[in-house]
């Protein structure tokens, strides 16, 4: 794949996916490390906002298993090709300076 086609699909995707994957990400610390933690005192109770976010972050039913399964795979394509656009980058910049120098 030509590296600019594949800088495209990088940066359209990334854009397409950037803020679901926000959002599975602010929603999953919330629940694990933000306010609506519950004490140690005694067993949680779910508040609204537990609930929201519980929903949001789980979301049960095929809907939200396609939604994961096409997130997963739009983050695995965005680190993928980062990689392979640095790795052709860094052969470019390594070729360059291999090169003689005119003086």
């Amino acid at each position: 794949m030509k590296e600019i086609l594949l800088r495209k699909l990088h940066r359209s995707i990334g854009i397409v996916v950037a803020p679901f994957f926000v959002i599975q990400a602010l929603s999953g610390l919330l629940l694990g490390f933000g306010l609506f933690r519950r004490g140690e005192a005694g067993p949680p109770i779910p508040g609204r906002w537990d609930l929201f976010l519980e929903r949001i972050h789980f979301m049960p039913g095929w809907l939200s298993d396609s939604y994961h399964l096409l997130l997963g795979i739009g983050i695995f394509w965005i680190a993928l090709s980062g990689w392979i656009i640095h790795l052709r980058s860094r052969g470019r910049t390594k070729a360059a300076a291999d090169l003689p120098r005119e003086r």
